[in-house]
């Protein structure tokens, strides 16, 4: 697998900055080697010209420790000029001109053979005449003369070993990703089942392989939804088409009498289709947030004691009743039709999906900031394992009554839920089904009338 740009990119920054870092090494090392060799010169000039009993040493007697110091010393890295007011040389090995007053560097001969420069310090004696110190230090000249070549090879060792670690990163950094590729390769070609392996992976690349494989688990589940989904429409669909099929056969065979009433049964099952496909619309709508809604404050008490007055005959009918339990005044933020649908769908559910003679119980709480509407059926109940199923469009409970409804109720009334940032589960009664809705309170509902007020007028 090549190296990408960013690897490059970064190997080549890394091997600049090493780069930056020698040549601010160098300049470091070339300041301290120069400031030790003028505080060397300022010491032997301070010794030279120290006073001798109390006066300033006079142009002789500098003279004579030169001298003196020359015949002592055959060979140093170190000299001693003085030169008169005129320039003229009065002691001193160095054929040089007389240097400027301060810090300087001088060329000069050594050994008559080639050039070398010195560091050298010059001052202005009372006499007017010159004294110059001049100090050539091989250990500082070879220094001068290597820590460029030092610096140039640290930096191109810097430079492979940079881009040589950036390539092997960007290879393990390959290697590792490598699984990720490969599942989505395998994915993309429409195998859901794989997951990225985590086993040899540590770390960041552990994280991401994880976060992955979850998003693939929600992936495979809504496809199987959908799988689920599809098949079930056509099951649903197929049956009462099939139906429709053989009235509209039979009256094409049969005379007059029938026709009518064959009329009147095929209207009833294009109805039963419509009805599913308009509810199929509504939960679309619903969960793609295109319902046409009007969120407004909502009193709940007023809507569940309307609904179950509604509902309350349909259950009788059914051989149950309808009972209406503690009702809270519990407020929210929401869409009217929609919050009466949920409530109409759950009771349904009650007269469609359970045996003749259940009965249903009603009730609206507050608890800890949500409103909870929660209904209650003493039916045979759903097993613990179908509670997610049976919310999921066209599914039913198992012990329900073949052919009963769309199946599309909880999944409709789930939606609505949502759609108003709350939730709908369900709970085993023991025996029975208990239906808890739960959605946020609207809280200004609870203010007193003139603290509304104002909250108006501040938004």
């Amino acid at each position: 697998m090549r190296p990408g740009r960013l690897a490059i990119q970064f190997g080549v920054a890394f091997a600049l900055a090493m780069i930056v870092v020698g040549v601010i090494g160098f300049s470091v090392a070339d300041r301290w080697v120069s400031s030790r060799i003028d505080a060397s010169l300022r010491y032997h000039t301070t010794k030279y010209l120290s006073d001798v009993d109390g006066k300033p040493a006079d142009d002789g007697e500098i003279k004579a420790k030169i001298l003196e110091w020359q015949h002592r010393k055959m060979l140093s890295e170190r000299t001693y000029l003085l030169f008169d007011r005129t320039g003229v040389p009065l002691a001193g090995r160095l054929d040089i001109a007389p240097p400027e007053v301060g810090f300087s560097y001088v060329r000069f001969t050594a050994g008559g053979h080639h050039y070398e420069v010195g560091r050298a310090l010059a001052t202005k004696l009372r006499s007017g005449s010159l004294f110059v110190v001049v100090q050539h230090s091989e250990a500082a000249a070879s220094l001068h003369a290597l820590l460029p070549i030092v610096v140039l090879v640290v930096s191109l060792v810097a430079l492979v070993m940079g881009v040589s670690a950036t390539l092997l990163f960007a290879h393990l950094t390959a290697k590792r990703l490598a699984e990720t590729q490969k599942t989505a390769v395998a994915i993309s070609a429409g195998d859901l089942s794989l997951r990225i392996p985590t086993d040899r992976l540590d770390g960041m690349f552990a994280v991401q392989a994880e976060s992955l494989n979850r998003m693939l688990d929600q992936m495979e589940e809504l496809v199987r939804a959908q799988q689920l989904f599809s098949s079930n429409l056509a099951h649903d669909l197929r049956t009462p088409l099939t139906r429709l099929r053989s009235i509209l056969v039979r009256a094409s065979r049969e005379g007059q009498p029938t026709f009518t009433a064959l009329l009147e049964y095929a209207d009833r099952e294009c109805a039963s289709i419509i009805s599913i496909f308009d509810a199929l619309l509504r939960l679309a709508e619903i969960e793609t947030g295109q319902h046409p809604s009007a969120m407004n404050l909502l009193p709940l008490r007023t809507l569940v004691e309307d609904v179950a007055e509604t509902m309350e005959p349909v259950i009788t009918d059914h051989g149950g009743t309808l009972k209406v339990d503690r009702l809270a005044d519990a407020a929210i933020t929401g869409d009217p039709d929609l919050i009466n649908q949920l409530l109409v769908n759950l009771l349904e559910n009650v007269v469609t999906h359970t045996p003749a003679g259940t009965s249903a119980t009603l009730s609206l709480e507050q608890e800890e900031g949500m409103a909870v509407i929660t209904v209650c059926d003493d039916g045979p109940g759903l097993a613990t394992g179908d509670f997610a199923r049976v919310m999921q469009p066209f599914e039913r409970g198992r012990a329900a009554p073949a052919g009963n409804g769309s199946g599309l109720g909880l999944a409709i009334a789930k939606a609505i839920a949502r759609f108003h940032q709350g939730s709908l589960d369900l709970v085993d009664a023991a025996p029975g089904l208990r239906v808890r809705v739960c959605i946020p309170v609207n809280d200004s509902a609870s203010m007193p009338a003139a603290a509304r007020l104002s909250a108006t007028e501040a938004a």
